[in-house]
Parts: C-alpha cells; structure tokens; sequence
C-alpha cells in the first residue's frame, strides 16, 4: 500500500476546491493542474460529490457563522470536534474535507485570504493527531479489499455517512456561534 501524506491530501483538497470557485491559492507553489496521486483523486472525487450535493447547506452555515481573524480557529475547531465526537468514519473525514474547502472559499469571498494556510494547517493537524490511526487502517482495509476484488463500501454508503458528517458538523455550527455569542458578552 502507498503511504500518504496529509498535509499534502489537504492541501490538493483545498487547491481543488478553490480552483474551481475561481481563485488561486499558491501556497505551496504547487501548480493547479498536477495530477493528484490514487489517494488525492478519491479526495476529490467525494468531495465535489458530497459538496455539489450539500453546497447550499454548507454555504449557509458558514454565512451564518460570522467568521472573523479572532474566532475563526475556535469555530472552526468546535465544528471539527462536534462532528467526530461519537465516532469516525469515511463520511465524516470526506464531511471534514468539504467543511474546509467551504470554509476557504468563505474566506477568499470574503478577504480572509490569508486564513487560508492556517485552516490547512487546522485540518492536517486534526487528521494527524486524531485520525491518522483509523485513516490507516480504514486505507489498509481499503486497499486490501480493492485488491481481493471486495467491494469496498459503496459511494451510496458513503454519502449516507457524510448526511451524518453533514448532521454533525451543523450541530458543531449551532454550538461554536453559541459560544461565540456567549463569549461576546462576556466580555
């Protein structure tokens, strides 16, 4: 099985996703048009799925979500934490992908171009600190049974496991503007 690397999942995620809205993020001073390795491809392809047919929802949110310099990082950590706070899986982590993407273009429409670098930074650090083990796994099982000719969980099952990775991250939403409302006033 070929290893992979996070960041650079992450960071092909989000120069896909911004590309296609329009902008350019050269962070990396890789070009757009690399051709992404087995695993970046399967990235992508769920989600521009799972983000074509939840964008609207996603957008919403993020209006919603008054993101500023200030609590962008507690926002956006609320939500992540929210959405795997009982349990992991494919739906969640291609949920947690589709969340970031929404969330920079958010910022380029938004002049927050330079939150950019710090959301993958968030992301990678997540996965790497709280996923990495399953993801491990979950790619090892994933290329064992691609190779065996099992099917692997269906894309209808995945999409099933993001509505919930969608549900999760909506209630991580409703609870990080919470508590930026309540943080407000406190001071």
């Amino acid at each position: 099985m070929e290893s992979f690397n996070t960041r650079l999942i992450v960071v092909d995620h989000i120069k896909h996703r911004v590309a296609k809205e329009g902008f350019q993020w050269e962070n990396d001073g890789r070009q757009s048009s690399v051709t992404p390795n087995a695993v970046q491809a399967a990235m992508r392809s769920l989600g521009d799925e799972f983000e074509e047919r939840f964008r609207n929802r996603f957008n919403d949110l993020i209006e919603q979500l008054n993101i500023t310099d200030n609590n962008a990082y507690d926002t956006f950590k609320t939500i992540v934490d929210e959405t795997f706070s009982d349990g992991i899986n494919w739906g969640r982590i291609v949920a947690l992908l589709g969340f970031a993407g929404c969330f920079v273009v958010y910022c380029f429409v938004h002049n927050k171009s330079h939150l950019v670098d710090n959301v993958v930074e968030w992301v990678t650090s997540y996965i790497d600190t709280n996923l990495q083990e399953w993801l491990t796994q979950g790619l090892v099982e994933f290329y064992s049974r691609t190779e065996s000719h099992r099917d692997w969980p269906s894309f209808k099952t995945l999409l099933k496991w993001s509505v919930a990775g969608l549900g999760a991250i909506t209630l991580g939403a409703f609870l990080a503007q919470k508590i930026i409302n309540f943080n407000h006033l406190s001071w």
